[in-house]
């Protein structure tokens, strides 16, 4: 019978490979890397840190970071520095000598700067003694286990206050440096906002930035999370990482966030507008013996465990407590636009010169297209407002009972229904409207296509529509005393060339300032230049009378002289245009898709 195998002792060997992932892994950028060093200082009562960073990434290049903090001494680097891991709370407390609130819990913070270099060197200086250790990170390359190594630890006496410098070199060349300025936002975000603690970066305070807007304070009761204090400003603009951070004793340990909210769910860039932070302590209460409850954070202090209960709580009510403000803002900044927009003077006007039945309509479809305008800048909405009381200054609906009686007697039902459905609806929702004139456009788009599509037919229906040319026109008959003075000149500027003479003068609303002339042409026919030429003729007929105004005029034909084509372009600088009746339809729908497109349709 064999004897049993003799029992043994072991342990843990830790590897070197510990330093990639605690100090790579958690802290691979600079920001990171120098939030946890300032980190470190603060947790030593540094009053003062100082940042020194390379103008370029290179061979030479050093980072550099000194604290005027108690320092280390021979003793407290072997015992406490070189402690990987160590409990530095449970073993001295929760609060530092000088009294801070420790912001430091797994004792990896010295690995940091393995993170973004391979050679970190440690200056410090206590009770008239400096020390300092420069640990390679290539000398691990060879070794099975951390404690394989030793290091030195050089001493020598000092008159030089306490304090400890760090200087990080051969450093990884993929990093990328953050500006000066962009360093010093993150620092003084990231760490707690005290005055007796002041971080320089190039011999430059960290400060606040400054983000204009309106400032509001935070203090709500949360489930499992007692108090929760903080701010946030509505802000002036929308901001590249909107939302709340969150702080817990004092540092921040999550960026802003909206907590999962859609922000296309809400108006005005409301959502994008939010800025601020909470400080949420019990997340790592002061005197708290449960590792369960001080593991809430992660190793890199850039998160939480997702799972927790307490972390869970924290977002809900984060999530509610945004949807909440941005509704009350939505619904305020509504009410504002609404009043701004139906003010300006030139919609105002407008809207007085309704009939009260056609007003009381107009203001009902601008209120329900604001709503679904709040994700559009106010601009825009003005052009959009001012178009939908454009569209009922023209008595569309007239005009589109006028376009069925005009129109091909097989679309007359359906052109009936539609018009019927309007009335229904009180014409309450103007996205319906658009769509349906769209729906109308294509209609006529097909019986221009038909080959028995009568020119006088398509005729009736623009003079009837002239909407479909640009919005804002009408007749030239209005002004009575041109039109019997135009028409005595047109009967003898026309005379024996009746087929010649223009079909439709329009002019704007807008007291005349524009004038558009339409000769439609038949589809068998080709527009010669002698077409052309009548048509110029006219539009001198009407400058002369109405010298100054700004003139248009469209041959609206089927197919085009060459000779005519090919004075197209020379022709459009002039003012004259040449059309096809497809393009004026085509026109008016890319007018109206564009407006569904901005309403979000």
């Amino acid at each position: 019978m064999t004897d049993p195998a003799p029992s043994m002792n072991s342990s843990f060997k830790v590897s070197p490979r510990i330093l990639d992932h605690l100090g790579i892994s958690a802290y691979n950028s600079v920001k990171k890397c120098l939030a946890e060093l300032a980190t470190n200082a603060h947790d030593a009562d540094a009053t003062e840190v100082r940042i020194q960073l390379p103008d370029a990434l290179g061979e030479s290049a050093v980072i550099e970071v000194s604290d005027n903090g108690v320092g280390m001494s021979p003793g407290d680097i072997d015992e406490h520095y070189l402690l990987i891991g160590r409990d530095r709370r449970k073993e001295d407390g929760e609060r530092t000598p000088g009294g801070r609130l420790v912001i430091g819990s797994k004792g990896i913070g010295k690995l940091a700067g393995f993170g973004i270099a391979s050679r970190v060197e440690v200056t410090t200086w206590k009770d008239g003694i400096q020390s300092q250790v420069a640990i390679d990170r290539r000398v691990f390359d060879d070794l099975s286990t951390l404690s394989s190594c030793n290091f030195a630890i050089l001493s020598a006496p000092t008159e030089r206050s306490a304090g400890t410098t760090i200087r990080l070199s051969s450093l990884n060349p993929d990093l990328s440096l953050p500006d000066a300025n962009s360093l010093r936002r993150h620092l003084y975000k990231s760490l707690p906002q005290r005055p007796d603690f002041r971080i320089f970066v190039n011999d430059v305070e960290c400060t606040a930035e400054d983000v204009p807007g309106e400032r509001y304070e935070i203090s709500e009761d949360v489930p499992l999370l007692g108090t929760v204090t903080g701010f946030y400003v509505v802000t002036n603009t929308r901001q590249q990482n909107p939302g709340l951070a969150v702080r817990v004793r004092g540092r921040m340990v999550t960026e802003p966030s909206l907590f999962g909210l859609d922000t296309r769910a809400h108006g005005f860039f409301t959502a994008e507008k939010i800025l601020g932070e909470v400080n949420v302590d019990t997340l790592d209460p002061e005197g708290a013996q449960s590792t369960r409850i001080r593991g809430l954070i992660n190793t890199s202090r850039d998160g939480f465990l997702e799972d927790s209960p307490n972390v869970k709580s924290l977002e809900d009510w984060a999530r509610e407590f945004l949807k909440r403000i941005i509704q009350g803002i939505d619904t305020k900044e509504q009410k504002r636009r609404s009043e701004s927009l139906l003010n300006r003077p030139e919609i105002r006007q407008r809207l007085n010169q309704m009939p009260p039945h056609v007003r009381g309509i107009a203001q009902r479809v601008v209120g329900a297209v604001l709503v679904k305008l709040r994700n559009v800048e106010e601009e825009e909405a003005a052009t959009l407002i001012e178009w939908i009381v454009r569209y009922y200054e023209s008595n569309v609906l007239r005009e589109l009972l006028k376009a069925i009686i005009a129109a091909d007697a097989s679309d007359i039902q359906k052109l009936s229904e539609l018009i019927n459905e309007w009335g229904a609806k009180q014409v309450n929702d103007v996205v319906a409207i658009i769509s349906d004139q769209i729906q109308i456009i294509s209609k006529l788009e097909q019986l221009i296509a038909s080959e028995k599509a009568k020119e006088m037919e398509v005729h009736k229906f623009v003079e009837s529509n002239l909407w479909l040319v640009r919005e804002g026109l009408e007749l030239w008959s209005s002004d009575r005393p041109l039109k019997t003075l135009l028409d005595g000149n047109l009967n003898d500027l026309y005379k024996d060339k009746a087929n010649l003479r223009p079909d439709i003068v329009c002019r704007s609303r807008d007291g005349g300032s524009e004038a558009v002339i339409l000769e439609f042409k038949k589809p068998s026919e080709t527009v010669q230049m002698e077409h052309v030429t009548q048509a110029m003729q006219y539009d001198g007929l009407i400058q002369k009378h109405r010298p100054g105004m700004k003139l248009e005029t469209f041959v609206v034909g089927r197919q085009y002289d060459a000779g005519v084509l090919a004075s197209r372009e020379k022709l459009d600088r002039a003012g004259l245009h040449l059309w096809s009746f497809h393009d004026i339809l085509q026109r008016a729908r890319l007018r109206f898709e564009q407006i569904l497109k901005i309403l979000g349709r």
